[in-house]
């Protein structure tokens, strides 16, 4: 009678064990789940490359969309914000009192340099310039930094290039511009001429928004057209009273936000990412929404993957993946979408998460 007893408990302990096999292979992740957190990110359609910064460990992270490899730039400081060049070889990184110009073909700091500001965000132009819109103070003005120059390389302040604190900017295709939204205005769009480091300021728009409460800005893919956080659509031109020229609205049934935005042409897609609430205390929603860039109609929408957790035989945890960025490649056949689960006590909560397209 013992034996036929220690027969079946081995019996039961070999099932067991081939039981807890299986359940971990169906819960096999597809996300590519990242060893940092994630501060900011810009991704190059022309290297189709992902680029973002983390704090913990500081650093540029370089992801090949095409080979899904990844390469690192330790940084001497913790970064804020980056801005990747028109052409995807080089990116500038923001910090506390610094600026970092990197080189991301071949992975390696270029020069760092002192600032006189916090960055809060941070705008790569054309000829080695960057532009620092500082993260302190009332109104205060966008610093210039020639990183051609060892010495000496913040301009002096002008006074065509004062902004409210918390402002961000994103360069026009064009490269001769940056288009910001000022938080303290009724949405006027302000479109910055900017020329070695020079930064006119006098255009603003006329456009004001409805409800306005969150500042944001992205451009299609030709720069023809704009797209703002309470989603208006306006058409831009280098002829003042043609520039911010409303052209539509974005269709949203809870008149949702928007907190992140990527135009595809090959496939002519808004990729939308809506959250809820102020500025203050947005929140995402969990899926990737998608509209016609002609007519802007909708679509359809993704969910995205949950982060899971095996915190025994048999019991798994799942958490929701709240986005952050997301970006088409050049072809316009993938998303690639910057998540975080939510409320996790996961060790690594930020991933890369793939979507293909039809």
């Amino acid at each position: 009678m013992r034996k036929i007893l220690l027969g079946a408990i081995l019996l039961f302990t070999i099932y067991s064990c081939e039981n807890d096999s299986n359940d971990s292979e169906k819960i096999k992740e597809e996300k590519i789940i990242l060893q940092t957190n994630v501060i900011d990110a810009e991704y190059s359609k022309q290297t189709d490359q992902l680029v973002y910064v983390s704090s913990n460990p500081a650093q540029v992270n370089i992801f090949d969309s095409n080979t899904e490899s990844l390469k690192k730039i330790t940084l001497a400081y913790p970064p804020t914000c980056i801005s990747i060049s028109q052409n995807g070889n080089t990116a500038v990184v923001g910090h506390d009192g610094h600026i970092t110009h990197v080189n991301l073909k071949n992975p390696s700091i270029i020069q760092t340099y002192s600032i006189s500001c916090s960055a809060l965000d941070i705008v790569l132009g054309n000829d080695k310039w960057a532009y620092v819109f500082p993260e302190k103070d009332q109104w205060t003005y966008i610093k210039s930094v020639n990183m051609n120059l060892e010495y000496n390389y913040e301009m002096p302040i002008s006074i065509y290039n004062q902004v409210y604190a918390g402002t961000k900017g994103r360069l026009h295709s064009s490269g001769k511009y940056i288009y910001s939204q000022n938080p303290s205005s009724r949405g006027h769009i302000q479109r910055l001429t900017i020329k070695n480091g020079d930064i006119d300021d006098r255009y603003e728009s006329n456009f004001e928004e409805e409800n306005y409460s969150i500042p944001g800005i992205w451009f299609s893919e030709d720069g023809n057209r704009l797209f703002t956080g309470e989603r208006s659509v306006l058409k831009t031109s280098e002829l003042n009273n043609l520039d911010g020229i409303y052209n539509g609205k974005i269709p949203s049934e809870n008149n949702y936000k928007v907190n992140w935005l990527d135009h595809s042409s090959s496939k002519g897609k808004l990729y939308v990412i809506f959250s809820n609430g102020d500025q203050w205390n947005p929140v995402k929603l969990n899926n990737i929404y998608v509209f016609n860039d002609a007519d802007l109609s909708y679509v359809n929408k993704f969910d995205l993957e949950k982060y899971f957790n095996q915190t025994k035989k048999n019991s798994v945890k799942t958490y929701d993946a709240v986005p952050y960025f997301i970006f088409s490649n050049s072809t316009g056949n993938r998303l690639f979408v910057v998540t975080k689960a939510l409320d996790s006590d996961l060790v690594n909560e930020w991933a890369i998460q793939k979507i293909n397209i039809n």
